[in-house]
């Protein structure tokens, strides 16, 4: 019988993460460590080291292959996907849409911020989000 499951990637590797609020009827959390898209990103072996050693303190199981090619394979009746901006993501879980059903979990917001803002560098939203961030509800109550 077909089961959803939850896919991790390393923009959401923490147990807090919505996603598992989102997707309580899951019966499995799985990271697929994708050779392809390892070599895509162009990370450093210390980053790969941390994503792993990471993966290792989370209950998750660690799978090897092509991320399509893999839940292709386990065939579950849905899969609860952390939303990201990264494209290289995007276009992998484009490539998911293709064989078993797909639903994004939106993260929580790292700050609150009274106005929305659109900022094409880090920088100037730092600018703004720094008084905030370090405070314990992100600013809701600032």
């Amino acid at each position: 019988m077909q089961q959803p499951l939850i896919l991790l990637h390393e923009e959401s590797l923490r147990m807090t993460h919505p996603v598992f609020h989102a997707a309580p009827n899951a019966t499995r959390v799985i990271y697929v460590w994708d050779d392809a898209y390892v070599q895509r990103t162009a990370y450093s072996l210390k980053r790969l080291i941390f994503i792993y050693e990471t993966l290792c303190g989370l209950a998750v199981d660690i799978l090897r292959g092509d991320t399509r090619s893999t839940l292709q394979e386990i065939n579950p009746s849905l899969v609860f996907i952390p939303h990201t901006n990264n494209p290289l993501l995007l276009e992998i879980i484009d490539s998911i849409r293709e064989v078993v059903s797909v639903e994004m979990v939106a993260d929580e917001a790292f700050v609150h911020l009274k106005k929305p803002m659109e900022s094409k560098r880090f920088f100037q939203y730092w600018s703004k989000a720094e008084k905030k961030a370090f405070l314990h509800d992100g600013g809701v109550n600032a």
